[in-house]
C-alpha cells in the first residue's frame, strides 16, 4: 500500500473483524481503507482522513462470497417456482437448457446478454456480495461481454468459460437425452485456458481464473481429471455441479460399483481447491439411502469444498443433509447463489433454518457458523486469505447494512439478527477493492430502472419463443400455468 493513497474511513459502526483466527465484534469501530486494502481495524484512529463514511447506529461486515452464480435475470426460472414438469423430478435446468434435436433455436437464443449480466452483477452488489464465481459458457464472443459487464460493475469475479463434455438433447417427443463428448470436452478446457491466459488480472485484478467442468454428469473420468491437471498447473480452484440430480448417484453406482464421491477420489481430482456446486446425493442422503459408504467423511478427508445454495433446492423440496454434518467431517461449506434473486440474505438465511429441520435441533447451524459460510469459508475454498474479512492487508472489500428500520429492530446479537432477519434493502453502501459501488443504496455503475426495463424486454423475447422450442407449440403459460388467472369481463 503506498503511504501517498487516499484514505477512506468508515467509523461509528458495530464492526465485524477478524482477529487472525474468527470474527469479532467491535461496537463504535472503525475501518481505515487506503487504496484496495485495508490499513487500520480498532476503536479508534487518529490519522487522515480523505472520505469519512459515519456508520453509527450501522453494521459493517466483510464483503459476501458467492461460490457458485449463474450470473444474470434468470429469465426463465422465474416460471417455475411451485412448478415444472414432473419427470425432471426436482431438476428446475432440464426445462429451458436442452438443445432442440430439430435444430429450433432455445429459448435463450432471444437474450439480451449483456443487460441480462449487467442486471447480475448488480443485483449480486445490491445484495451484499462483492466476489463471485460464476458459471457460464463463453457465449458468442468468448467471454468479452462477461468480462466487460463484471468490469462495469466493479465487482471481483472469478470465472472461465465452462469446460463442456456433452450435451442435453430435446428430443421431438419432449423427452430429454444426455450424450457425452469427451473430445469436445477437451477443446472447451484449451479454450478455457486460453482465456485465463489472456484475462486473469483484468478489470484492475478483480477477474481471477479458475477451471469450471460443467457438470459431473456430463463429463468422462479422463476429462475430469485433466481438467484437474490444468486447475493444478495454473494454481487456481476447480469446481463443477456435482450431485445436483438424483439419478447421478445410480447412475454411476450401477456403471462404476463406486459412489460418484468415491469416484472422484479414485480419479484424484478431491483436494483443497476442488468446490462442488450442490453435492447433495450422497449415499447418506434420505432420498438416495446407500449408508455403506461414508461419502461426506471421504470428502472431509479430502479437504474439498461444497457451494452450497440451499435456495433453489428448497424451492424444488429438497434440503442437503446436512450443512452440519459437512462441518463437523471437515468439509469446507460455503455459500452459493445458485438462483435469482442472487440473494445471499435468503441463502445464510435458509441454510440455517433447513439444518435446523433436517437435524431436527434448533441449536444445528448457528448464524455465527452460516455468516462464516458467506465470507471466510468462502474465501477458504477460493484459496483467498486477503478476502471475505475485514482485517489488516485484506482487500477493501465490505458492506454497510443499515439496521435501524423496524424489520431487523433492538438486537442484542448482530449476527443473529443478520441471518434471520436482514433484507438486502437495508445495504446502504458496498465497497469493492477500495472502490465504492453501492451508495446510498443505489448503484455507482448503473441505473436501476434502466436495468430493470432492458431485462424486461429481453424476458418477454425469451417468453414469447418459448412456444418455438416447445416440442408441441406450448406457449410458456400453457406449460408453466400462472397461480392466478386474468380477470375476464
Amino acid at each position: 500500500m503506498s503511504s501517498a493513497c487516499s484514505t477512506t474511513v468508515i467509523k461509528g459502526g458495530t464492526v465485524i473483524a477478524f482477529d487472525g483466527s474468527e470474527h469479532r465484534k467491535i461496537e463504535k469501530g472503525v475501518v481505515v481503507i487506503c487504496g484496495d486494502r485495508i490499513l487500520h481495524v480498532g476503536r479508534t484512529w487518529d490519522g487522515p482522513s480523505d472520505l469519512t463514511i459515519d456508520a453509527e447506529g450501522k453494521l459493517v461486515i466483510p464483503g459476501q462470497i458467492s461460490t457458485h452464480a449463474h450470473v444474470g435475470a434468470h429469465e426463465t426460472q422465474r416460471a417455475l417456482i411451485d412448478g415444472g414438469q414432473r419427470q425432471f423430478l426436482r431438476s428446475g435446468f432440464l426445462h429451458f437448457l436442452p438443445s432442440r434435436r430439430s435444430g429450433e433455436l432455445g429459448v435463450a437464443s432471444q437474450q439480451d446478454l449483456r443487460a441480462s449480466l449487467r442486471y447480475g452483477f448488480s443485483t449480486l452488489l445490491r445484495h451484499g456480495i462483492t466476489s463471485v464465481l460464476a458459471f457460464a459458457p463463453g457465449g458468442p464472443d468468448d467471454g468479452e461481454t462477461m468480462v466487460e459487464a463484471a468490469g462495469e460493475a466493479g465487482i471481483r469475479l472469478f470465472w472461465a468459460p465452462i469446460v463442456v463434455g456433452g450435451r442435453y438433447w430435446l428430443e421431438n417427443d419432449g423427452r430429454v437425452t444426455r450424450e457425452l463428448d469427451e473430445t469436445h470436452g477437451l477443446q472447451s478446457l484449451q479454450k478455457a485456458v486460453s482465456f485465463i491466459e489472456r484475462y486473469s488480472g483484468a478489470n484492475d485484478g478483480r477477474l481471477s481464473g479458475i477451471i469450471a467442468i460443467d457438470e459431473f454428469y456430463v463429463s468422462t473420468p479422463h476429462l475430469r481429471q485433466r481438467a484437474k491437471e490444468v486447475a493444478r498447473s495454473l494454481g487456481i480452484p476447480f469446481t463443477m455441479h456435482f450431485l445436483e440430480q438424483h439419478r447421478e448417484f445410480f447412475e454411476t453406482m450401477a456403471a462404476t460399483g463406486k459412489t460418484p464421491v468415491q469416484e472422484l477420489a479414485a480419479e484424484g481430482v478431491l483436494d483443497d481447491r476442488t468446490v462442488l456446486a450442490h453435492c447433495v446425493y450422497l449415499g447418506s442422503h434420505s432420498l438416495v439411502n446407500y449408508p455403506v459408504v461414508d461419502d461426506i467423511a471421504i470428502l472431509g478427508d479430502h479437504g474439498a469444498s461444497v457451494s452450497h445454495s440451499p435456495v433453489a433446492f428448497s424451492r424444488r423440496g429438497v434440503m442437503l443433509e446436512s450443512f452440519e454434518r459437512y462441518r463437523r467431517a471437515g468439509v469446507t461449506v460455503a455459500l452459493g447463489t445458485d438462483t435469482f434473486p442472487l440473494d445471499m440474505f435468503a441463502e445464510m438465511r435458509t441454510a440455517s433454518t433447513a439444518c435446523k429441520a433436517v437435524e431436527r435441533n434448533f441449536e444445528a447451524a448457528p448464524a455465527q457458523d452460516v455468516f462464516a459460510a458467506s465470507n471466510l469459508e468462502g474465501a477458504k475454498a477460493l484459496g483467498r486469505s486477503d478476502i471475505g474479512r475485514i482485517s489488516v492487508g485484506a482487500k477493501a472489500d465490505l458492506v454497510i447494512v443499515d439496521t435501524k428500520n423496524l424489520t431487523f429492530g433492538i438486537n442484542p446479537d448482530p449476527i443473529r439478527a443478520l441471518v434471520h432477519l436482514a433484507t438486502p434493502q437495508m445495504i446502504e453502501t458496498v465497497v469493492v477493492d477500495g472502490r465504492i459501488v453501492v451508495s446510498n443504496k443505489k448503484l455507482v455503475a448503473f441505473d436501476e430502472e434502466e436495468l430493470l426495463s432492458s431485462v424486461r424486454s429481453s424476458s418477454e423475447r425469451m417468453w414469447q419463443h418459448y412456444s418455438r422450442y416447445h416440442p408441441s407449440g406450448l406457449s410458456l403459460t400453457e406449460q408453466f400455468p400462472t397461480s392466478i388467472l386474468e380477470w375476464t369481463e
